[in-house]
């Protein structure tokens, strides 16, 4: 029961306590007031008529007369008048009339009819005795109307001072509740700080005291996601250019690879500065480092508006760009203007004198190639290929001749897609979720994955089209029935307001019993996070779970937006997780563990890839595993 509810029903029932004995009291003094009030009455009647009759001088007739005058008045039960000697001369007797007044108040309020009698004498002989005797029913009768009128009157102040006592204990209490909505928000991960203070000093002590606590909770959390981002810097930011570094680069560019998604097919561009070792010597290093910090941040300014790019220093002198579901216009433009910036800046800074020189190269990836293969290729090209010109190691564009644009829009348009779907376990070898990948198949009957035509498609302006082609998929596939599906929407669709009233139409029309888990990448994320707050709302509305897919940190992004969106997991690449978690030293450093798991969000391991990395994060606590080591892709 609620502290309202308690004082509420104590001040009700001390409060109805008071009317009623007042009522009670108000009422028993109007009884005896009426008994009295009838015993004077009768006696005054009495005296009356003993001074009427004494003017008759005995005559019985005019006493007679005397008597019926007064007892007609119809106050009287009874009047008997008799001799000296008690012989009876006259008397008016009437029967009790109709009960008029309820029994069970006249058992409770009981009137008793008083007897009054009076000696009448003619001179000063007596010549008899006169008796009265009142009728009570008119008594009684004004009593209860009298009490009816009295607990009316009590009833409605009754309901006035019960309505100011709802009132003023809403007020009082309504402190109360806003502390009770600050510890709830701190339990659910925000921090609220109530700034209507009360009045009420012990009210205004405990709102003060929940101030204090939830600044305090909130610099804690701010203090570990600043240090969670700190060492997220020390392990993967080159710190002359604020670029990743190469252990980053690495760890990235083999979980593209191995990807299921889109991802798994881009673009590489990598730049080589040519005689750095003798411009130091020429220059300084302090002038050659702010020349190579100036190449650095120009790269990664002409690489920003694409989605999901990678700006890495893999060492002092080579800067690679990685471009998930990149085509070869998307690159062609930057590589061109880096390599112009490049030529003019040395140019500036008298780099040729020094036999200085810049080379760009780009190379297109796929799931098929080695990360050892591909560094090797790119190397080569910018280690001997011509000095300031790029290096263009692809023929062709890589996805021509693999899925033509035609077949890829009929494909969209009759919604022919197919879905594979990799199971996520927990450390039981439950399975808690499966993620589905789409696939396509081309003219010939060829099943292609993701990365052959993704890019293609974000290019023809396709996404919302086979976001809504993959969800219908799940939505009629029968063999997917109970099971818990989880599926990647894109950026385009997260952004589209008529999407997501589209998907809550349609998951509330839809009767099976398949649970959606629609992801979303950490990257996407950030780049629409109002956008992604309304939709993980809706979706989790809808009956159906949010999580954020391919989560790391990112520079400048505020680690709140979890506490804003409320994912329900993430998913975090195995090796980045392990080296967050215990480093390359296996030295424990469990922050970012504890913070996302002290935001009630699930840590799923992806890319599990080695039984020692899933053995280790093991031991750690982390329980949700995935990746091809554990289960492969399996057509639907």
């Amino acid at each position: 029961m609620t502290l309202f509810k308690q004082i509420a029903m104590i001040m009700s029932v001390f409060l109805l306590f008071v009317l009623l004995s007042i009522v009670t009291f108000n009422v028993n003094a109007a009884q005896k007031y009426a008994q009295e009030e009838m015993a004077n009455n009768a006696q005054n009647t009495a005296s009356f008529l003993s001074l009427s009759l004494a003017q008759a001088k005995g005559n019985t007739a005019e006493m007679s007369a005397m008597i019926n005058a007064i007892f007609d008045s119809g106050y009287f039960m009874k009047i008997t008048l008799s001799d000296e000697n008690g012989v009876l001369l006259f008397e008016r007797t009437k029967s009790e009339d109709e009960a008029s007044t309820p029994d069970w108040f006249k058992s409770l309020f009981p009137i008793d009819s008083p007897s009054a009698s009076a000696t009448v004498s003619s001179g000063w002989t007596p010549i008899g005795n006169i008796s009265v005797i009142p009728a009570k029913e008119n008594t009684q009768h004004q009593l209860y109307r009298n009490s009816i009128e009295i607990l009316q009157s009590f009833a409605i102040i009754a309901l006035v001072s019960f309505a100011l006592l709802h009132l003023v204990l809403r007020l009082v209490l309504s402190s109360l509740t806003r502390v009770k909505e600050q510890a709830e928000a701190v339990s659910d991960n925000s921090f609220i700080i109530n700034t209507a203070i009360p009045k009420t000093l012990e009210f205004k002590e405990v709102t003060l005291a929940m101030n204090k606590m939830v600044n305090k909770v909130k610099e804690i959390f701010e203090k570990e996601a600043a240090s969670i981002q700190e060492y997220h810097k020390l392990l993967y930011t080159d710190s002359l250019t604020g670029l990743y570094n190469k252990v980053y680069f690495e760890r990235k560019f083999n979980e593209l690879l191995h990807s299921q998604e889109a991802d798994s097919h881009g673009l590489l561009l990598g730049l080589y500065l040519e005689g750095v070792q003798e411009a130091n010597k020429k220059l300084g290093h302090e002038k050659v480092d702010q020349i190579i910090n100036d190449i650095a941040q120009k790269a990664k300014s002409f690489a920003q508006d694409h989605e999901d790019v990678i700006c890495s220093r893999v060492d002092g002198t080579k800067i690679i760009l990685i471009f998930p579901q990149a085509l070869m216009d998307d690159i062609k433009e930057i590589a061109e203007a880096l390599l112009t910036f490049g030529l003019v800046h040395f140019e500036k800074e008298s780099l040729a004198d020094y036999e200085s020189s810049i080379r760009l190269a780009m190379l297109s990836y796929t799931a098929k190639d080695k990360v050892e293969t591909i560094l090797s290729q790119l190397n080569k090209a910018l280690m001997h290929g011509e000095k300031n010109s790029i290096t263009n190691l692809m023929s062709e564009e890589p996805f021509n001749g693999v899925l033509d644009r035609k077949v890829i829009e009929n494909r969209i348009k009759e919604h022919a897609i197919a879905l594979a779907t990799q199971n996520v376990y927990d450390d039981h070898d439950n399975i808690l979720h499966s993620e589905a990948y789409v696939r396509l198949f081309d003219d010939k009957k060829v099943m292609h994955e993701a990365g052959a035509f993704i890019p293609l498609i974000h290019q023809m302006r396709l996404d919302t089209r086979l976001d809504q082609s993959v969800i219908n998929f799940i939505l009629n596939e029968n063999s997917l029935e109970g099971r818990d599906i989880a599926v990647n929407i894109s950026l385009a669709f997260l952004k589209d307001k008529a999407m997501h009233q589209w998907l809550k139409e349609r998951l509330a029309g839809s009767n099976i019993q398949t649970k959606l888990h629609f992801e979303i990448s950490n990257h996407n994320v950030l780049g629409a996070i109002t956008d992604a707050v309304a939709f993980s709302t809706l979706v989790k509305e809808s009956g159906h779970h949010f999580g954020i897919d391919r989560f790391s940190i990112e520079e400048q992004a505020n680690l709140n937006y979890l506490q804003m969106i409320k994912p329900e997991y993430l998913k975090i690449d195995s090796t980045y997780l392990h080296d967050m978690i215990k480093g390359d030293q296996g030295q424990l450093n469990p922050a970012l563990q504890i913070l996302i798991e002290g935001l009630d969000i699930t840590i799923i391991a992806s890319n599990i890839e080695k039984m020692q990395i899933k053995e280790e994060l093991s031991a750690v606590g982390i329980k949700h595993f995935q990746g091809s080591l554990l289960s492969q892709p399996k057509l639907i």
